[in-house]
Parts: C-alpha cells; structure tokens; sequence
C-alpha cells in the first residue's frame, strides 16, 4: 500500500511540477497575447480613420509603428491593453480629437507594425521612446499620460521614469500588479516567485505626486475593483468606479468618467 500512495504522490509532484514549468515557458504568451494584424491593415484603417503613421524608434534599435491624430491642444499619449493594437480604440480617438485633444498611440514592441519581442524593460523603453515623440510638439505640462488595462502598469511606469511631470495620468482597468491579477487567477500557483513580468503598480504608484484619475468596474471580470480602489487610494487620485461594465468596456465612454477627465486634463478645468 506504501510504495503505491508513494508512487501516486510522486506522479502527482511530477505533473504539478511540469504544470509549473509550462506555465513559467509560456508566461510572456499569457502577458503579452499579441493580436494579429498586418501593417497593411493598419495601414488601410489608418487612412480611413484620418490618422498619420508614424515610426519610433527606441533607445535599443527598434522601430515601432504608431498613430498619431492632431497636432493642437494637450496630448493624451495612449496605451493600450495586452490584446489591443493601434486601431482598436477608434471611437476613444474621435471622442478625444472632438473634443479638443490630439492623440499618439504606438504599438509596442512585437506588436503589429512594431518589430522586436515584448518584455516589461521592454515596453518601458517604448513608453520611453513615445514621450519623446510626444515631447517633440508638446511641453510636459501639455501630455496626458492614459494607460488602459496592461496599457496602465505601462503608463505609471512610464511617468515614475521620468524626470518631467506629465498634466495627469489616466488609468482605466488596470492593476496594482500583474503578479496579483495571476495569483488571484490561479491560486494554486506560485506565480509570486514564477513571474518575471511583475508590473509592480502599486509599488511605482507611491513614487508619484502628480494629478491623476483612476476609472474601474467592479463588474470588471478580469481585474478586480479592489485593484482600482488600492491604485486610486495610492496616488491619491480622482477615482470613479462603475457597475454595468466588463474588462473590456469602454470606462472613457461613460458621461461620469468623462466628465471627471475633462475636468482633471483640459487647460481650464470646467
């Protein structure tokens, strides 16, 4: 009876083991979903949409691919969530460029257009890389800087590098971690130890003194509202939660959380 419980419990380390090694060979598929798009797509939508290409190339070689509306009025400096690609938030460019705002927004690297392979170093070399872009028609004071989702980790990243202080950062459905969003997905993981992509948020999050705003669900299903509560609390942010809305809803779109933009980001707040 011994040697049979034994043998099944060492089937059972066995399998959990190559469990936790796959899930380890696979993590910068699970964190970075690159959708699949082809430059002459993005080209083509591009040109419907009224927008100008444009490449930007990064501190380490590489050539990103971007969209960039408008050249007047403060510069919401976007980044997108870990399945988006330039293009996919059309209706957020027109609702900003109605109102007033010019948009950039690059795909980063190993995303479509954009060669190289992505990495968290990585991505803050190319959030780097599009506030200089930025920087070349706007002062600091002029550059909103809005993440959405992975987008925001990106986005505080980004502002916590810098030595200028952007007018406001945006967060929209993101976390305090990416650790913590893995850990409360698969608890029976030692993702806390697994992970190289860490995306410490929260920990960035203390590090800043700038006007920011936080927009969460709490029927997002994907990143917990407590993530956005925690963020918010941390910068001590304008913060406006919503119900109704999942993950992958337009937050922007919403007359509160509008509202609550305009009024953190334009010259003379209304």
């Amino acid at each position: 009876m011994l040697p049979l419980l034994a043998k099944v419990l060492a089937g059972l380390v066995l399998s959990y083991g190559l469990v936790v090694l796959l899930v380890a060979l696979l993590e910068p598929r699970l964190v970075y979903p690159r959708p699949s798009v082809e430059r002459a797509e993005l080209s083509r939508l591009a040109g419907q949409a009224g927008a100008t290409e444009l490449t930007v190339v990064t501190s380490d070689g590489l050539p990103l691919y971007g969209w960039r509306f408008g050249q007047q009025g403060p510069l919401v400096l976007y980044f997108s969530g870990n399945g988006s690609t330039v293009g996919a938030p059309l209706p957020r460019y027109l609702r900003l460029t109605e109102a007033g705002y010019s948009v950039l927004h690059v795909n980063y690297r190993g995303y479509p257009g954009s060669t190289g392979e992505p990495s968290e170093a990585g991505l803050i070399r190319d959030a780097l890389a599009a506030w200089d872009r930025a920087r070349v028609t706007h002062e600091p004071q002029d550059i909103i800087v809005m993440g959405r989702s992975l987008g925001g980790g990106v986005a505080l990243a980004l502002a916590a590098s810098l030595d200028e202080r952007p007018r406001a950062l945006v967060l929209e459905s993101s976390f305090t971690s990416a650790v913590a969003v893995a850990q409360e997905t698969w608890r029976w993981l030692p993702v806390s130890w697994l992970m190289k992509n860490r995306w410490d948020s929260l920990g960035r999050a203390g590090e800043l003194d700038l006007p920011a705003l936080v927009l969460h669900s709490r029927d997002d299903e994907m990143i917990p509202v407590s993530h956005g509560r925690q963020l918010a609390q941390t910068l001590d942010a304008t913060y406006v939660e919503l119900s109704g809305l999942g993950h992958n809803d337009d937050l922007l779109a919403q007359s509160s959380a509008w509202a609550a933009f305009l009024e953190l980001t334009r010259p003379d707040p209304l």
